[in-house]
């Protein structure tokens, strides 16, 4: 053996557990790899970042951010809903001042009416989108086409 074949590895003693050694041994056996083989993938992969639980854990958290912004966007726009709907009812066009109070009195009670609906619906596992039309609104191509540009416009951004 030449001397350049020498320079390419060295030897590293390290102490295993006698379980670990024990895995490690019976998973070379079943599998006919070196265990030199088994350590430098690990040890690589390790090093490099790559082992399918660092890729998963990005990923893990690529959604978890995701989750975050979505979270944040539906309460604003839950919170935008409600106050426009309560301006909505509130809204009392030139009234004469004695019916006003009354207006508002009235705005208040179908407010708070609106508000128990809402929840009620909630609580029954009912949606906004239950209440949407059932005919199509896209095709399957369209729909694909649509997912696909967020997929690529949420990783751009992740």
């Amino acid at each position: 053996m030449n001397r350049a074949a020498k320079d390419r590895s060295s030897r590293v003693w390290t102490r295993l557990s006698a379980p670990l050694r024990e895995r490690i041994t019976g998973y070379c056996a079943a599998s006919g790899i070196a265990e030199r083989t088994v350590f430098e993938a690990a040890l690589g992969q390790y090093l490099d970042g790559t082992s399918d639980m660092a890729l998963v854990m990005r990923r893990l958290d690529r959604l978890g951010r995701a989750l975050e912004r979505t979270q944040r966007n539906v309460d604003v726009l839950s919170a935008a809903f409600g106050a426009f709907v309560h301006l909505w009812l509130a809204h009392a066009p030139n009234m004469p001042e004695e019916r006003l109070h009354a207006a508002r009195a009235k705005a208040e009670v179908a407010y708070r009416k609106f508000l128990e609906h809402v929840a009620e619906q909630f609580s029954a596992g009912r949606g906004f989108i239950d209440d949407l039309p059932k005919e199509a609104i896209a095709n399957d191509t369209e729909l694909d086409e649509i997912l696909g540009k967020n997929t690529a416009n949420q990783e751009g951004q992740g």
